[in-house]
């Protein structure tokens, strides 16, 4: 079967917030414009997939997973998908630009639900044959069914402001999501739990000491498991994330403050300030004190 490319402009609106909501209501097939439920499809784009009622077997990159309601899971972009089956199926999809949302779940990364679910749950799918999934029981799925009946409504209407109301409830879906992933008893769900309250607190407490051995306690892996995993997902071993994370908080430290150099580097948890420099040109391309200089010309 052929895997169909899915058009950006089937789903969000020129010059406005990039975050669609579509719905499913049973088996029939083109249900709306640029619907490819049924088409092995990708798209550049993510898709959280809310199933409420019936069920199915969605196949995601070669593996074919069955789903019932109560199910909640992320498709991250550039993901082959699509449902081969369908019983009665009914299901919510919100579709949004992680890069444009970035800065708005900054804030997120302190839940580590958040990150376990978000960042260490589609990495894991294949290795936990989808066990690691999120599912709601009727309690929990009603509020999210609420807010995603109040985002159909916004996206009808397109009343001014609607794609903020959208932008808020997304936000305020995701912190429930998270919540409820961080509930889970799953031994599966457990471990990708710790794996997201390392980022939250490597985040967090950049300040701190840290090594390898104190990151394999925190998270209960051995560092042949950890290492990997971690790299995979983030794109950098724990140590070089750190490291990210604290020259991000010195880069904000130089624009919004007038502290000296070697100060926001003993704050950001540099012991050696030329250390601090080398490492700092390498990622912002200049001297710290030149960045501050050249981003208070412009």
């Amino acid at each position: 079967m052929q895997t169909v490319i899915a058009n950006r402009e089937d789903f969000f609106i020129p010059n406005c917030c990039p975050i669609a909501l579509r719905t499913i209501q049973g088996d029939a097939a083109r249900q709306h414009p640029g619907d490819l439920t049924d088409i092995r499809h990708t798209h550049d784009f993510a898709e959280l997939i809310v199933i409420t009622h019936g069920g199915g077997t969605h196949w995601i990159d070669g593996i074919s997973y069955a789903v019932s309601a109560g199910d909640v899971f992320l498709i991250q972009g550039n993901t082959e998908h699509y449902f081969t089956e369908r019983h009665d199926l009914s299901m919510y999809n919100i579709m949004f630009d992680e890069f444009y949302l970035r800065e708005h779940l900054k804030s997120l990364h302190s839940m580590p639900g958040f990150n376990a679910f978000f960042l260490f749950e589609p990495t894991y799918r294949r290795r936990h044959k989808f066990q690691s999934r999120l599912h709601l029981e009727l309690e929990p799925l009603f509020p999210l069914e609420t807010l995603l009946r109040q985002m159909v409504s916004e996206q009808k209407e397109k009343r001014p402001g609607f794609d903020l109301i959208l932008l808020s409830r997304v936000l305020e879906i995701f912190v429930i999501i998270s919540r409820e992933y961080s509930k889970s008893r799953s031994p599966m769900v457990r471990s990708l739990f710790r794996l997201g309250n390392l980022i939250t607190r490597l985040e967090n407490e950049y300040r701190r000491e840290w090594t390898i051995a104190r990151i394999s306690r925190i998270t209960s892996m051995a560092p042949s498991t950890l290492l990997p995993v971690f790299k995979e997902v983030t794109g950098h071993s724990p140590i070089d994330y750190l490291l990210h994370v604290r020259l991000k908080k010195a880069a904000e430290l130089l624009l919004t403050t007038s502290k000296a150099v070697s100060e926001i580097a003993l704050e950001c948890g540099f012991a050696d300030s030329n250390y601090f420099s080398r490492q700092f040109r390498k990622k912002y391309r200049c001297p710290p004190r030149m960045y501050r200089e050249k981003q208070q010309i412009s």
